[in-house]
């Protein structure tokens, strides 16, 4: 992987997340608490996840901990864009997101591999596996 991009460049503020490029060569996603995802939400993180890896496909870590709901629409475009990413971490710390997390994989079939984590290292080791 190459050099990591300077601060100013390597974040994307939208009004429902925010989304770097880590040191360690993975995405991370944080949703603004509460978020109705719509598929134009799930556009505009694609978008951005494609802006910060140049394309490249790239682990991606989703803190859900208190998203809210996604539309089918935004369901499907996330699961059916296994180009950007290689693998997905999402980090569910309550009982309603684990409950999203565990219906986006059993109903969406992600392109990549996906899974839901109690906490930040264990998803971050199994998302290591996944950097090029």
């Amino acid at each position: 992987m190459g050099r990591p991009m300077d601060n100013e460049s390597a974040e994307i503020i939208n009004p429902k997340f925010k989304m770097w490029l880590r040191p360690d060569g993975i995405v991370q996603l944080v949703w603004v608490p509460a978020t109705v995802m719509s598929f134009e939400d799930a556009i505009a993180a694609i978008d951005a996840m494609a802006k910060l890896t140049g394309g490249q496909r790239c682990p991606l870590l989703v803190d859900a901990h208190d998203a809210g709901p996604q539309d089918r629409s935004a369901r499907s475009e996330f699961a059916r864009r296994g180009d950007l990413v290689s693998a997905v971490a999402i980090l569910a710390g309550t009982p309603l997101s684990r409950l999203v997390g565990s219906f986006f994989i059993a109903v969406s079939k992600p392109m990549a591999p996906t899974r839901l984590f109690d906490d930040e290292s264990s998803a971050l080791t199994w998302l290591t596996k996944f950097t090029k």
